[in-house]
Formats: C-alpha cells, sequence, structure tokens
C-alpha cells in the first residue's frame, strides 16, 4: 500500500515539474525589492525637487517625467538581470533546463499582461501620468495571477495584493501617497515574498 502511495507521489511530481516553472529563485524577489524601493527613494527625491505645492504642475513637467521613466526603466532592467541570473544558477544546481515548455508557457502568460500594461501606461504618460504608479501595480499583479499557474501558487497571492494596492493607489490623486503605495508594492511585498519563497523552497 505505502509504495503505491509513493508511485503515486511519484508520478504526480514528475507531472508538476513537466507543468511547471519551480526553479524561480526567491532571492530574485529580494533582489527586485530592494530595487524597488532604491527607485522609490530616488523618485521621491526627484519629484520633491519640483514640487512647488501644485500636482498640475508636475504633470507639466515633461524633464520630471522622462527622469521617472528612466528610473522605472531602469529598475526594471536590473531586476530582470537579477532574476535571469539566479534563477539560471538555481536551475544548473538543480541539473535541470531553462528554457522547456513549462518556461515558455510562464514566460508568455507573464509577458501579455506586462506588454499590454507597459503600452497603457505610455498613454498615461500623455493623459494622465499620475495614474503611472497604480496602473503598474495592477497590470503586474494580473501578470503575476496569470502566471501563477505554470509556477509556484504563493505567486498568486502577491499578484492579488499587488491588484489590490493598484486600485487603491488609483483612487488618490496625489503623487507621494502614490509612490509610497508603490515602494510598499514593488519594495516591501517583493522582499517579504522573496523570504518566504526562499525559506519554502530552497533553504
Amino acid at each position: 500500500m505505502n509504495q503505491h502511495l509513493e508511485d503515486i507521489a511519484e508520478i504526480r511530481a514528475m507531472m508538476e515539474r513537466s507543468t511547471r516553472f519551480l526553479s524561480l529563485s526567491g532571492l530574485s524577489g529580494v533582489f527586485a525589492g530592494t530595487f524597488g524601493l532604491i527607485a522609490s527613494g530616488l523618485a521621491y527625491f526627484r519629484i520633491s525637487r519640483d514640487y512647488n505645492g501644485s500636482y498640475n504642475r508636475l504633470l507639466e513637467n515633461q524633464a520630471l517625467l522622462s527622469d521617472l521613466v528612466k528610473i522605472g526603466v531602469s529598475t526594471l532592467v536590473l531586476t530582470l538581470v537579477a532574476a535571469f541570473v539566479l534563477t539560471y544558477k538555481r536551475v544548473k544546481k538543480n541539473k535541470q533546463t531553462l528554457w522547456n515548455t513549462a518556461s515558455k508557457r510562464l514566460l508568455a502568460n507573464l509577458m501579455l499582461p506586462l506588454v499590454a500594461g507597459g503600452l497603457f501606461c505610455i498613454i498615461l504618460l500623455q493623459n494622465a501620468p499620475h495614474l503611472i504608479d497604480s496602473a503598474t501595480l495592477l497590470f503586474y499583479g494580473l501578470a503575476l495571477i496569470n502566471a501563477s499557474k505554470y509556477t509556484y501558487n504563493d505567486i498568486r497571492y502577491l499578484g492579488i495584493a499587488e491588484v489590490v494596492l493598484g486600485i487603491i493607489s488609483g483612487f488618490l490623486n496625489d503623487y507621494y501617497i502614490g509612490l509610497f503605495f508603490w515602494a510598499f508594492g514593488f519594495g516591501v511585498l517583493h522582499i517579504l515574498y522573496g523570504i518566504l519563497l526562499y525559506r519554502k523552497y530552497e533553504n
């Protein structure tokens, strides 16, 4: 009886490995959160430099918006590089393949909402830049929820939290409060979930 149960468990594990990419590194979440907090700090000081009591003036400041976009893009690039390097190391350590059916499905389901969100943020940049922090949280959360079917289920809960933060932030027409939500979502939550994933699956 015990042998049959062990066989069933092994078959289930094999099926899960073939349909889910389970080599994501929790440390990449910690790095992403750290980069997010640094970016939030840089954005805060950049906004503070030009803020004169009028948010309408800030919306018209093209130099400010350009600098904020540069900060956001740089953070995204650093996060992606760190995630790739750490995940690649874990894949090699586990003697697995980085580019397989599960990872392709994970990437496809992750990128679809992210690309849509990125294009939508370009529209917001021209019409309602104060909503970009809300939109990035919202679409990122949807991307995590969409991709969670092909990796750890825990990612789904992070996605739900990001969506909730994005919706709340969208009701608040304030750069500083929106930036606080952005820092909490992309910074603090990433670090907490990164530590959780590391302790649960890697330690």
